[in-house]
C-alpha cells in the first residue's frame, strides 16, 4: 500500500434495492492501493443490507467481519417498515435520519458513492 497520511473515508448510500452494493464494497477494497474507512448507509429499501434475514445478509456479514466496514441503518426507515434493531445483523449502528448523516458526513469530507 502507497503511504498515506489519512484512509480513504467512503460511505456508501444505499437507498435502493442493495444487490449491487456487496459487488462495489469488492471492487473498491480490492483496487484500493491506501487504507479505506469504509461506511454503509442503509435506508428505504437500501436497508435490506443491514437485516438479518435480506438475501444478502451473510455477505453483508462477511464484510462487516472481515474489513474496516461500519454499517448504519436509519431509524426513520426502521419504523416506516415496522422494524425494530433487533431485526438488524449484529453490530449494524442505528442514525436517526440517513439524509442527515449522509449531510454531515459530506461536511466532513467524506466522498459519497451510490450503489
Amino acid at each position: 500500500m502507497t503511504d498515506h497520511p489519512t484512509p480513504l473515508r467512503v460511505m456508501f448510500a444505499v437507498n435502493t434495492t442493495p444487490t449491487a452494493v456487496v459487488r462495489a464494497i469488492h471492487n473498491l477494497l480490492d483496487a484500493a492501493t491506501e487504507p479505506v474507512m469504509l461506511e454503509v448507509v442503509c435506508s428505504g429499501p437500501g436497508l435490506d443490507a443491514a437485516l438479518r434475514c435480506s438475501d444478502i445478509s451473510l455477505e453483508m456479514r462477511a464484510l462487516i467481519d472481515s474489513a474496516s466496514i461500519s454499517v448504519k441503518a436509519c431509524r426513520n426507515s426502521l419504523e416506516g417498515r415496522g422494524l425494530g434493531d433487533d431485526d438488524l445483523l449484529m453490530g449494524v449502528e442505528v442514525v436517526p435520519a440517513a439524509v442527515l448523516h449522509l449531510a454531515r458526513r459530506q461536511r466532513d469530507g467524506w466522498s459519497q458513492l451510490y450503489a
